[in-house]
């Protein structure tokens, strides 16, 4: 159901800053979502596996960004777990009134599931 295409993201093996963490449900499970603002990614640990959802900046003056990948393991798919991290990223730029680019598949397949007027105010149409 989702996938990533290959692009060159830069990885420190720093320790990440962690900003954001939210306990949702998906498929009946807790699932800790934690915003790791130093990798620019939303990520769900998965036993060894994890979801993640990556962005980067596109104008450091507005704040604006633009969200690039959602990766959900094959094993994990179909669960909800997409939904979740798309849920969150959203929530949390738009908590932060930062425009937002839909380059990945799955997020814009999200917002056309989801038109609240909060998601459309911040959505750049391209």
């Amino acid at each position: 159901m989702l996938a990533a295409a290959g692009g060159g993201r830069r990885r420190v093996a720093a320790a990440a800053c962690l900003t954001a963490r939210t306990m949702a449900k998906a498929a009946g499970q807790q699932l800790n979502v934690i915003h790791d603002t130093h990798n620019m990614e939303f990520y769900v640990k998965l036993g060894e596996d994890k979801a993640y959802l990556q962005y980067d900046i596109l104008n450091p003056k507005t704040k604006a960004v633009d969200l690039q990948h959602t990766v959900v393991p094959e094993t994990f798919r179909g669960q909800g777990i997409g939904k979740v991290l798309a849920k969150e990223a959203f929530e949390y730029f738009i908590g932060r009134d930062q425009q937002m680019k839909l380059t990945c598949w799955y997020l814009k397949k999200y917002y056309k599931d989801n038109p609240l007027p909060q998601y459309t105010e911040k959505i750049i149409q391209s």
